[in-house]
């Protein structure tokens, strides 16, 4: 039997109407149907200020189909002000699942809240725990499914809540393996990365008295020798349970092994006394700032210029028009229209000019400057943490994003409301809406990879005091070439030389110790205008131009590639003897580059660093 014709176009059009209606149930899920029933600050619940810390959540499904929606973490003051910009993250479960998801926040102070809203409703947000401050975490990893759990000092945390990224460790100083973590993929990989930039791990006995034996994935732990390094990091084995362990001796062997009976006293001391008045900051300020040189630099980088001169020629030449030579021709000319003629002409011409002169920026375009660290991971990848600053000219949306995996992301802003949107993750992308010429700092960390090679130290030759030469091939190492270069050997700074594929000692500056070069050279009062002056630049620092502008960025920068946050702390100041920190600063390559269509003036600098053997 013949069926009618209009049969199939019923179907057809059933069909997209089934379809659509899953897309729409899938966008628009009930936000009643889901809840947070637990979550967890850091690594042990307490998290180091200025710095990524995760924020593990659980999330439950309450209905029997797939819930699908956007979980959003604002910072928050007096119950309802926010602060910042708002940390969005789409999650997707299934009915009657229940997971743990991780977010990536930027922890500025402990005294504010934070809140995570799922929907509008008054019972679709969730009002997080207090932020406890403490410093980075040491922590003892273990299984939540094991039958019996041991009672130790030991903070712990639970291995699936590892982050899958080196940019969500930022928190983290010690990870405590007693037995093996079923760590595989993205976790085993970010346990190495994390090694790599200095991170300290502690191997105990498990309960049959011997050390466990790790699988491929963790193979990098399976050494003999009681105490070996990975990159800048260490791995020490403790011939000792966890349960054997006491308070006053885990902090003697673990949680303060990097420092010295001398260094820990120091240590104390400046805690009481780690604040100092610096005029030029305009208040009592740390003797550190991880972010105040860098944006301050930038700022003036992405400044917008009127062309001032041209702007008077053009005043100049308006008031000559309308006095004398409109007002002769009106008072010496009989035929008035010749005035009219000229007055009106003019009008119209320099009402023309003024307005195509005194745009934001002489017909700018909308501009982005960046400066970053590349740390780097050993085999081409690098830890990248950048800091940019967006410029533009007219009020809008405007939107950036930064390649790489992991992707973390701060505005910064203490006390200050923004109203934008940040999406973490692979190919990370902030949405903010700005004013009309105004600026908008953005902080972020990612994992990028590339196929660049290693420099190697070809030679080097040192006496008792100071280091004769010193040869870097370059081969291969770098998209663009170097615009300064420094390196680091037994806690002195050398400025080296770009010379072809090869970097060596310069011989035109003396070496500093490197807790002498981090100093800001602070200014200690203000001009007579009552603005705070600029510290001091070195003469060849004044004449910089173009991209040799970022080379003032350097020192910043340094500080910061060894996680300096409030203080300059001699522990993380350390490297071996037989390893020297090489410093690359370049223009921005094209793996590194900020995504925008919005921002068509793009610019920026990163400074590369190394940890070589000899």
């Amino acid at each position: 039997m013949r069926l009618p014709f209009y049969i199939p176009l019923v179907l057809i059009a059933a069909s997209i109407f089934l379809i659509e209606s899953a897309e729409i149930h899938a966008q628009d899920s009930d936000p009643d149907l889901l809840v947070v029933s637990e979550t967890t600050w850091g690594f042990d619940g307490r998290v180091p200020l200025h710095r990524f810390v995760p924020l593990s959540v659980q999330v439950k499904n309450l209905g029997a189909t797939p819930w699908q929606g956007t979980l959003s973490l604002n910072r928050v003051i007096s119950g309802s002000r926010k602060l910042g910009a708002t940390l969005s993250a789409n999650i997707s479960l299934q009915g009657d699942e229940s997971r743990w998801v991780q977010l990536t926040p930027y922890v500025i102070d402990e005294m504010e809240d934070w809140e995570i809203r799922w929907g509008q409703g008054e019972n679709h947000f969730f009002q997080l725990p207090p932020v406890i401050k403490s410093d980075r975490s040491t922590v003892l990893i273990f299984n939540t499914d094991a039958v019996s759990q041991d009672t130790t000092i030991f903070k712990r945390m639970p291995e699936e809540r590892f982050p899958t990224s080196v940019t969500g460790t930022d928190g983290l100083r010690g990870v405590i393996l007693n037995d093996v973590p079923f760590w595989q993929g993205a976790r085993a990989r970010t346990l190495h990365d994390w090694i790599v930039l200095g991170g300290r791990v502690y191997i105990l006995h498990n309960s049959e008295q011997e050390y466990p034996v790790f699988p491929v994935a963790l193979s990098f732990l399976n050494n003999e020798q009681q105490q070996f390094r990975i990159g800048a990091g260490i791995v020490k084995k403790i011939p000792r349970e966890a349960v054997d362990f006491s308070l006053n001796e885990a902090r003697i062997e673990i949680f303060n092994d990097d420092w010295s009976a001398a260094e820990q006293k120091r240590k104390e001391a400046r805690r009481s006394s780690s604040q100092q008045y610096v005029s030029g900051y305009g208040g009592w300020q740390s003797i550190w700032s991880k972010h105040h040189d860098l944006f301050k630099e930038l700022s003036e980088l992405s400044k917008f210029k009127r062309r001032w001169w041209l702007i008077y020629l053009a005043v100049f030449a308006y008031l000559a028009t309308l006095y004398p030579g409109c007002y002769l021709l009106g008072t010496q000319q009989k035929n008035v229209s010749q005035f009219y003629g000229v007055f009106l002409t003019s009008v119209c011409f320099f009402a023309i000019i003024f307005s195509l002169l005194g745009q934001v920026g002489g017909r700018s375009e909308n501009r982005v400057r960046t400066v970053a660290i590349a740390r780097s991971l050993g085999d081409g990848s690098f830890d990248v943490t950048g800091w940019t600053m967006l410029a533009n000219i007219f009020a809008g949306d405007q939107s950036v994003s930064h390649p790489g995996s992991g992707v973390a992301y701060s505005t910064t802003q203490e006390a200050e409301f923004i109203d934008g949107t940040m999406h973490p993750g692979t190919g990370g992308e902030v949405t903010i809406n700005m004013l009309p010429d105004s600026k908008q700092t953005l902080y972020h960390r990612s994992k990028i990879r590339t196929k660049l090679t290693l420099p190697k130290v070809i030679s080097q030759n040192s006496d008792e005091t100071r280091v004769q030469t010193i040869s870097v091939d370059i081969t291969n190492a770098f998209e663009e070439e170097p615009l300064y270069a420094l390196v680091l050997i037994q806690g002195m700074v050398y400025e080296l030389e770009v010379k072809g594929s090869f970097l060596e000692l310069s011989t035109k500056k003396q070496p500093k110790r490197l807790s002498d070069y981090l100093q800001r050279p602070y200014d200690f009062g203000r001009n007579m205008w009552g603005a705070a002056a600029k510290f001091e630049e070195d003469d060849e620092e004044k004449k910089l131009a173009g991209l040799k502008q970022y080379i003032r960025l350097v020192r910043p920068l340094v500080g910061n590639s060894f996680d300096l946050v409030e203080e300059i702390d001699p522990r993380k100041l350390k490297i071996t003897s037989r390893t020297v920190r090489l410093f690359v600063l370049t223009a921005t390559p094209a793996s590194m580059q900020v995504e925008t269509e919005d921002f068509p003036d793009r610019e920026g600098a990163v400074l590369f660093t190394y940890d070589l053997k000899l």
